[in-house]
């Protein structure tokens, strides 16, 4: 639980893992929650949730696909009135309908998102950001090369920015989990390396009391990594590429 007490803030409202990083994370009500995406009956039934626990809850749109000026506005929105204390990023999608808007949507404006974010909060002095990358940051995959690029990016934004928000009072952590059964992921096969939102949650939530910058779910996952970089590819199994 963070023990900032700040409006919370999850960018990708409809996100099965989001949702769960961001309860796991709220504390006790009251607290005011805002729940951005596009408008949907995930989006809608979570702010329901929130709201029955006693929670202060608010929704507007936010849609990574859309032109990147419109992040400014939904920033001077947000916070106009209240201090932002935690910020939850679950942005991505893998069913884009080209390279570039995989790229763009799961990479530029996430980018784009997480530098503004940072910014602000640190203007601020305060808060927690979470940013849930994915595995294929570390080690992208030629089967999912543009989600793969676009979490890269991402990924390495919040690194880069990491060091100079903690100066400034902001903690950021980058989350890489492996496979996670989301509504994203139904129907595909289950890797070796496979966990759900709630033990995604878990992790994080005992992450964020050591200020940790980077936690990998499952823990494997990273020595998983580091020895794939180092197989010839033809070792690599091919659902692996």
């Amino acid at each position: 639980m963070t023990p900032d007490t700040g409006t919370a803030l999850l960018v990708g409202g409809s996100s099965q893992l989001g949702f769960a990083v961001l309860t796991g994370l709220l504390g006790p009500p009251p607290r005011r929650v805002v729940l951005a995406g596009r408008p949907s009956e995930e989006l809608w039934r979570h702010a329901d949730q929130l709201r029955d626990l006693g929670y202060q809850v608010s929704t507007t749109q936010y849609d990574a696909s859309l032109p990147l000026g419109g992040i400014d506005p939904l920033l001077e929105h947000l916070t106009a009135e209240h201090r932002l204390g935690l910020v939850v990023i679950a942005v991505g999608t893998m069913t884009a309908a080209s390279f570039a808007d995989s790229l763009a949507v799961n990479g530029l404006a996430v980018a784009v998102l997480v530098q503004a974010l940072v910014l602000r909060m640190s203007t601020a002095g305060s808060g927690q950001l979470v940013l849930l990358s994915s595995a294929a940051a570390a080690r992208p995959r030629r089967s999912v090369m543009a989600y793969s690029l676009g979490k890269q990016l991402a990924d390495s934004t919040a690194l880069l920015l990491a060091p100079a928000a903690a100066a400034a009072g902001v903690r950021v952590l980058v989350v890489r989990p492996a496979f996670v059964t989301t509504r994203m992921t139904e129907g595909l096969d289950r890797p070796a390396l496979w966990t759900t939102p709630a033990k995604v949650a878990s992790r994080v939530a005992r992450a964020i009391p050591g200020h940790r910058v980077v936690v990998w779910v499952p823990r494997t996952t990273a020595l998983a990594v580091r020895v794939l970089r180092r197989l010839p590819s033809v070792l690599v199994p091919p659902s692996l590429r």
